[in-house]
């Protein structure tokens, strides 16, 4: 089984577009948070809408892995880009997630890292590999792979966005995008030895201006239909190895 982690419901639809034999929502499977399942290309295929929120991703996923047992896990949804090269409807996948947000200074840690942690998440280079030839075949989405930033707060700001890197990660050089949920599923694979991978859509170019969420939303569906066209290339890449 392969477990999916959507920032939103509407982050997952794509994906259920796709499914055959797909049951009704189950939304008391995982702590009360939708929860759908079915087959894509023959692959069982597992989505659970974990919230905007790195806490409600690390117990949602946590919970999805105890329950269910994905042999992978992609944690998909909207994301900001940091990379003045990206542009709305480009997918990112992860490389290395920083956690925005957590300070453990006084216990001499360097920023963003977490007590028995490193300071970033790896996500799976196996994943990444087939992601990239993946979308080599899929002329329709631009794919590329970079570092991505993962906090709790949504930012629309570009000069905030410019203050936290030049602050906190001014010697990070493939910084790509940034996210509310990336960090605590790439936490719960880490506890629970599962391969994860973050695939972000870029819905969000903060130098644009205020009117800028109202644009994210937009195209939020269309973005995240070549997240999942990315999945199902996954999906039945599979079923012709088995």
């Amino acid at each position: 089984m392969i477990g999916v982690i959507g920032e939103t419901y509407d982050s997952l639809l794509g994906l259920r577009v796709l499914m055959d034999n797909h049951g009704a929502d189950e939304a008391s499977l995982v702590m009360d948070l939708p929860v759908f399942k079915g087959e894509i290309y023959g692959q069982e295929v597992l989505c659970c809408a974990g919230g905007t929120s790195n806490y409600l991703s690390l117990a949602s996923c946590l919970k999805v892995i105890d329950k269910y047992h994905p042999e992978a896990v992609f944690v998909i949804g909207e994301a900001s880009a940091l990379s003045p090269l990206l542009h709305i409807g480009n997918v990112v996948g992860a490389n290395r997630v920083y956690i925005h947000g957590a300070n453990f200074h006084a216990l001499g840690l360097p920023y963003g890292t977490i007590p028995g942690f490193d300071p970033y998440f790896f996500s799976s280079i196996e994943l990444a590999r087939q992601f990239d030839d993946i979308a080599r075949d899929i002329s329709d989405v631009s794919y590329g792979r970079g570092d991505i930033i993962s906090g709790e707060k949504k930012i629309t700001d570009q000069e905030e966005f410019t203050s936290i890197i030049l602050r906190r990660y001014a010697s990070k050089t493939h910084l790509r995008s940034y996210d509310c949920n990336s960090a605590g599923v790439a936490m719960a694979c880490k506890l629970s030895n599962v391969p994860f991978l973050p695939l972000r859509a870029i819905t969000y170019l903060p130098m644009e201006g205020s009117d800028g969420l109202l644009r994210e939303r937009r195209i939020a569906l269309e973005a995240n239909d070549y997240v999942a066209a990315l999945i199902a290339g996954y999906c039945k890449a599979k079923g012709e190895n088995r």
